[in-house]
C-alpha cells in the first residue's frame, strides 16, 4: 500500500530545478482554441506568459502561440515554477508533437526549457566591463572596502605581475584571497583571460562564490562554481559556459578538474590557475585529485600559478614549491597578538553562557556561528529573551535585502550580536569584531581559522570562545553521512529504488523514496546525492515529462565503480577533513588551536621573499 502512496504524492516536486521537461497544454478544448491549433507545426515557437491576476488560478502560467492563448501549464506545474517566474527566470517553449485531430479533440505536447540568466548577463553588464576597464581604484575598494593592500600583498601582486608562479604564506585575516581576486578582476577586465580557482573542499568554494560574486558582479565579470553540490540548472550553464568560453572565474574542487579536465580546452583554457590551501597538496596525497593536481594543473598548457596557504611547513613547502613548479614566495611573518582564546568546551548552558559574556552593552561586537540555519534562528530567540532587540540572526536562506539590512544594521552598531551560520563574515570584512564564538564544531580547519580569524581584525583585543563539545562530532559526523552516502549506504539506496521502480522507471520524490526505504542513514537529501551519483555513474538517468518527475534505470555492463565519479569523490574528501580536523580541535589546548588562527607557519630555513 505505502508503494501506491507515493506514486500519488507530488509527481512534480523539484520540476523548478530542471533545465527542460515535457508536459502538454491543458485548456485547448475551450474558448475556440481548437481551430487555432490548426495551424500549429512541430517546433513551433511558444511564450509562457505569467497571469498572477488569473481569478482561477493565482500561479496560472498561460501559453501563446504569438498573440493566440492556447491554453495553459496544468497548475500542478505552475504551482512549483511559478515563484521562479516571479524572481525573473525566463522560461521558453516550443512544440514537441500534435495529437488527436478529426473527430477527437487536438492537443499540443510541449518542451519547456529554462533560460540561463546570470547577474553578469543584465543589459548593462558589458557596459560596464567597458566602463570599469583599468580601474584598479574600484576594484581595490570593492574587494578591500576602506583598506589598502599591506606591503605583504603588494609583494606577491609584483611576483605574480611579472608571470612567475608565486606561493604566498599569510596568516588567517592577512588577506591571501585579495592577490589573486585583483588579479583575476584585472586580468579579465584589460585582456579576457580566465582564472580557475582550486578549493579543498565544496562547501568553501560556494562561501567564496557567494562573496567574490557580490563584490565583482558589478564589473559584469563573469563567475562560477563547479562542484557536485550545484543545482542541475547551474550545471548545465556552467558546461555551456565551458563550452564557448564565456567565463571569467571559475571557483572549483581538484574533484572537477580531475573529472572534467577536457573542458577546460579551447577558448576555456586559464591563463592563471589558483590553488587556495594549498598546503592540501601535502596533507591530502591519499586524495587522488590531489596527488596528480600538478600534472592536471600543467596539461592545461603550463598556465601561471598562485599558490596561497597559511600552513607550510618545511615538508608542506617542499612539496607545494616542487608539484606547482614555484619560482617564487613571499611569507608574511606577522603575529596577530590581539587575539586571544578562550576555552569553553563542553559548556552545558551555552546559552547562559553567551547571556552573561554578552550583556555589556559596552564590550562590542559579537558573531556566533552555528552549523545550521535553524540551530542560529533557535539561538538567536533564546538571546533575545535575555538581551533584546540587539540579537539577530543571519543565514543564507533569508531574502538578500533581509541579509544586507543585518549586515548594515550590525556595521552602524545597532545590532551588537549576530548568530550566523558560515555565510556570514565571508566578504563582509568586519573590523571592530571583539568576540567571535564557535558555538557548534566545525567541519574542517580552514573553516575554524575564517571564523575564528574574523575576530579583532582592527588589531585591537578580541577573544575566540571555543564552545563546542564532543556531541557536535556526533551530529557532524551525521550530517556528513546523510549529505555524502557512504558506498554501502549507496548500495542499498540503488537496490531499493531499482526495487520500487515499474518497468524499469521510478516516479516519486526524494522524500517519498527515503520514507519508503527508511534507511539508518539516507534521508531526503541523501537520495538526492545519491541520484546524482548513479547519473555520473551511467546507471540511470532522470527527467520530466507529463506524468512529472522519473527516474529511469539504465542497462549496465559489468560492475560499476560509484568511487570513480566526481560527487563521490568529494564527499569523500569532506569526511576526511572532518575526521582529521575534530580529533585535534576537540583534544587539543587552548593555546595550540590558538597558534593555528594567529599565526602562519612556515619553514624556519628559508628567506621570507623570494624575488
Amino acid at each position: 500500500m505505502r508503494r501506491e502512496e507515493f506514486l500519488r504524492r507530488e509527481p512534480f516536486a523539484g520540476i523548478a530545478d530542471a533545465q527542460t521537461f515535457h508536459t502538454k497544454i491543458v485548456g485547448v478544448s475551450f474558448e475556440g482554441r481548437q481551430d487555432i491549433l490548426e495551424g500549429l507545426v512541430e517546433g513551433a515557437e511558444l511564450a509562457l506568459i505569467r497571469q498572477p491576476d488569473n481569478p482561477f488560478d493565482p500561479n496560472a502560467i498561460a501559453v501563446h502561440f504569438g498573440s493566440l492563448q492556447l491554453g495553459f501549464l496544468r497548475k500542478e506545474i505552475a504551482r512549483e515554477i511559478a515563484p521562479v517566474f516571479d524572481e525573473g527566470t525566463p522560461y521558453g517553449a516550443r512544440v514537441a508533437s500534435l495529437t488527436g485531430g478529426g473527430e477527437k479533440h487536438r492537443g499540443v505536447n510541449i518542451f519547456v526549457w529554462r533560460k540561463r540568466v546570470a547577474a553578469f548577463e543584465k543589459a548593462d553588464a558589458g557596459e560596464a566591463r567597458e566602463r570599469l576597464r583599468g580601474d584598479d581604484e574600484a576594484l581595490i575598494r570593492a574587494l578591500l572596502g576602506d583598506h589598502r593592500p599591506h606591503r605583504a600583498q603588494l609583494d606577491v601582486l609584483e611576483r605574480v605581475d611579472a608571470g612567475k608562479n608565486t606561493l604566498a604564506v599569510l596568516g588567517t585575516g592577512r588577506g591571501k584571497s585579495f592577490c589573486f581576486q585583483l588579479t583575476a578582476a584585472r586580468r579579465a577586465l584589460a585582456h579576457g583571460e580566465k582564472t580557475l580557482v582550486i578549493y579543498p573542499l565544496r562547501a568553501l568554494a560556494n562561501d567564496q562564490f557567494e562573496a567574490l560574486a557580490r563584490k565583482l558582479d558589478p564589473f559584469g565579470l563573469r563567475i562560477l562554481r563547479a562542484n557536485g553540490s550545484i543545482t542541475p540548472d547551474e550545471r548545465t550553464a556552467l558546461f555551456a559556459a565551458l563550452e564557448d568560453g564565456s567565463w571569467d572565474i571559475i571557483l572549483a574542487t581538484p574533484e572537477f578538474l580531475t573529472f572534467h579536465r577536457d573542458a577546460f580546452a579551447g577558448p576555456s583554457v586559464p591563463r592563471l590557475v589558483v590553488v587556495d590551501e594549498a598546503h592540501h597538496l601535502y596533507e591530502s596525497k591519499h586524495r587522488p585529485a590531489y596527488g596528480k593536481l600538478g600534472a592536471s594543473i600543467a596539461s592545461l598548457g603550463s598556465p601561471q600559478v598562485l599558490a596561497l596557504t597559511a600552513t607550510a611547513g618545511d615538508a608542506a613547502f617542499a612539496h607545494v614549491t616542487c608539484e606547482l613548479g614555484i619560482d617564487a614566495w613571499v611569507i608574511d611573518p606577522t603575529v596577530r597578538e590581539n587575539l586571544g582564546m578562550i576555552d569553553a568546551r563542553g559548556t552545558k548552558d551555552k546559552i547562559g553562557y553567551l547571556a552573561e559574556l554578552l550583556d555589556r552593552s559596552d564590550d562590542g561586537k559579537a558573531i556566533v556561528y552555528c552549523m545550521s540555519r535553524t540551530e542560529a534562528q533557535k539561538v538567536a530567540d533564546g538571546l533575545r529573551r535575555r538581551l533584546g532587540d540587539t540579537v539577530m540572526f543571519y543565514h543564507a536562506g533569508m531574502p538578500t535585502e533581509d541579509r544586507l539590512q543585518v549586515e548594515r544594521y550590525f556595521r552602524a552598531g545597532e545590532i551588537r550580536i549576530v548568530i550566523a551560520t558560515s555565510a556570514f563574515g565571508e566578504g563582509i570584512d568586519l573590523p571592530d569584531v571583539r568576540h567571535v564564538v564557535l558555538y557548534h564544531l566545525n567541519f574542517d580547519f580552514t573553516e575554524f581559522n575564517q571564523q575564528a580569524g574574523r575576530a579583532g581584525r582592527d588589531g585591537l583585543p578580541a577573544d575566540i570562545h571555543l564552545l563546542y563539545g564532543d556531541a557536535d562530532k556526533r551530529i557532524n559526523e551525521f550530517i556528513i553521512d546523510r549529505d555524502a552516502p557512504t558506498l554501502p549506504v549507496l548500495r542499498e539506496l540503488y537496490r531499493g529504488m531499482k526495487g520500487m521502480a515499474h518497468a524499469g522507471e521510478l516516479r516519486a520524490t526524494y522524500a517519498d523514496i527515503s520514507r519508503t526505504l527508511d534507511l539508518d542513514k539516507a534521508n531526503e537529501r541523501s537520495v538526492g546525492a545519491a541520484v546524482r551519483i548513479f547519473e555520473d555513474a551511467g546507471l540511470l538517468e532522470t527527467g520530466f515529462d507529463d506524468d512529472g518527475r522519473y527516474l529511469r534505470f539504465l542497462q549496465v555492463e559489468g560492475t560499476v565503480d560509484l568511487r570513480q565519479t566526481e560527487r563521490f569523490a568529494e564527499g569523500e574528501a569532506e569526511r576526511d577533513a572532518f575526521a582529521r580536523f575534530s580529533d585535534l580541535a576537540l583534544t587539543a589546548k587552548a593555546d595550540a588551536l590558538q597558534r593555528i588562527v594567529n599565526r602562519p607557519i612556515y619553514p624556519e630555513r628559508v628567506a621570507l621573499t623570494k624575488p
